[in-house]
């Protein structure tokens, strides 16, 4: 580019150094591109007084901390929209949202898995840790609450999640086939294959089609081979969940599944009581007094 770029100063334009009266001329930039003379105005030069000197030091170290300030802001606001984003596109209901550690009922029969567990949340953010979990126990007894309340440290920390069951998870993939979609199966499972976190609630609750088994092989096997972690909560065992994912007694898909889940997750068994059961009852009990 046929660029000249000239430095200068406006002896027309000046003012006064307010400590030493200094007369203080504007700066200039004389721009020549293919011929044709531009000028571009700039500051007033600085005076080289002590005075002066002290004042420009102390304005240009506010100005950094200004810039640096608002650069602070920016990623903040930079950061919220993102963590927006993700809890969009995680699937989470607000009672899920709401699921944290600070807020699950601990108590003597729960206090050594909920500890183990949190533990492990902050090693599975910080990627120390790369193993899922296979959360197995009865109905009511936290299961979601903690697998959410991992979900929840990810979603604070910028990093995308996925939560549903599998009928739901399922659902979108079917959903994908409608005329009006914007998105494809392969995208959906691309997502579900990929995301950093992906929790499946009440695995084994209802029975897939031959479909929905082959599409969560798929799924479960890309993160087996590529070491993504995964979140289970369940009812059943690794035998009982075989036979509740086995269509018509073919059972060796649903085995596949479940191999690499077990291979590739923690189990933990979570034993007590029906929360959900105990607080009807002393609500009923508050009621009948």
């Amino acid at each position: 580019m046929n660029q000249i770029l000239k430095p200068s100063i406006d002896k027309e334009d000046s003012i006064e150094c307010e400590y030493c009266k200094n007369k203080l001329y504007r700066k200039t930039i004389e721009w020549e591109l293919y011929g044709t003379k531009r000028v571009i105005t700039l500051d007033y030069e600085r005076c080289k007084c002590k005075d002066a000197q002290i004042y420009w030091n102390e304005y240009d170290l506010k100005k950094i901390r200004i810039i640096e300030e608002e650069k602070k802001l920016e990623l903040m606001q930079e950061f919220s929209r993102k963590v927006e984003k993700i809890i969009k596109n995680s699937k989470m209901s607000k009672r899920n949202l709401n699921y944290k550690f600070d807020n699950f009922e601990v108590n003597d029969c729960n206090k050594k898995v909920f500890n183990n567990l949190k533990n492990y949340s902050e090693k599975l953010v910080n990627n120390i840790e790369k193993k899922g979990l296979i959360l197995v126990g009865n109905n009511g007894i936290g299961k979601t609450h903690l697998a959410c309340s991992i979900a929840n440290k990810f979603i604070e920390n910028g990093i995308p999640v996925i939560y549903g069951t599998l009928i739901n998870l399922l659902a979108e993939l079917r959903n994908s086939y409608e005329i009006d979609n914007n998105i494809s199966e392969m995208e959906i499972i691309k997502l579900y294959e990929n995301v950093d976190l992906l929790i499946i609630d009440d695995l084994g609750k209802e029975k897939p089609s031959e479909w929905g088994l082959e599409k969560l092989f798929t799924i479960i096997n890309s993160r087996y081979e590529n070491s993504l972690p995964v979140i289970i909560t369940t009812n059943y065992n690794q035998n009982s969940l075989v036979k509740r994912l086995s269509i018509n007694e073919e059972i060796e898909t649903s085995k596949s599944i479940i191999s690499r889940l077990y291979e590739m997750c923690y189990l933990v068994k979570i034993d007590d009581i029906d929360h959900r059961i105990q607080k009807k009852k002393v609500s009923n009990c508050d009621n009948n007094n």
